[in-house]
C-alpha cells in the first residue's frame, strides 16, 4: 500500500509542527500525525499523537483562534473534526497491526 506523502510543514523551536495559517495547515499537521501512529509501537505514543489531532480540534473553539480566523473558523471546525476521525482510524488500525486489545479510539467528536 502506498502512503501518502505529508506536505512540508516549517517547525518552530516550539511549535513541532509549526503554525497553523488555515484549513490546509490542519490537513497537513493531521497527515503527520498520522505517519507518527503508523511508526508507534505503544498505546502510550499512540494515545498522545490522537489527542494531539482532537486538541486541534479544541483549538477551533478558543477566542484566539476564534479572532485570528474569523472568516475561516467554521471550515477549520470542519475539517479539523474530518482529520481527527481520520487520524483515530488509523490509530485503531496501527492498535489491531500491534496486537494490543482493548479500548479504541472513539472516531466521532461529540
Amino acid at each position: 500500500m502506498r502512503r501518502a506523502k505529508c506536505p512540508i510543514l516549517k517547525a518552530e523551536e516550539w511549535h513541532e509542527y509549526g503554525y497553523v495559517r488555515g484549513v490546509s495547515d490542519i490537513r497537513a499537521i493531521n497527515c503527520h500525525i498520522r505517519e507518527q501512529i503508523k511508526e508507534a509501537t505503544t498505546r502510550p505514543k499512540i494515545t498522545e499523537l490522537v489527542r494531539r489531532s482532537l486538541y486541534l480540534y479544541t483549538l477551533t473553539f478558543s477566542p484566539a483562534w476564534k479572532k485570528a480566523f474569523a472568516g475561516k473558523i467554521r471550515r477549520m471546525r470542519e475539517v479539523a473534526k474530518e482529520e481527527y476521525a481520520k487520524t483515530a482510524r488509523t490509530a485503531n488500525k496501527q492498535l489491531d497491526k500491534l496486537g494490543l486489545g482493548g479500548r479504541r479510539y472513539d472516531e466521532k467528536i461529540g
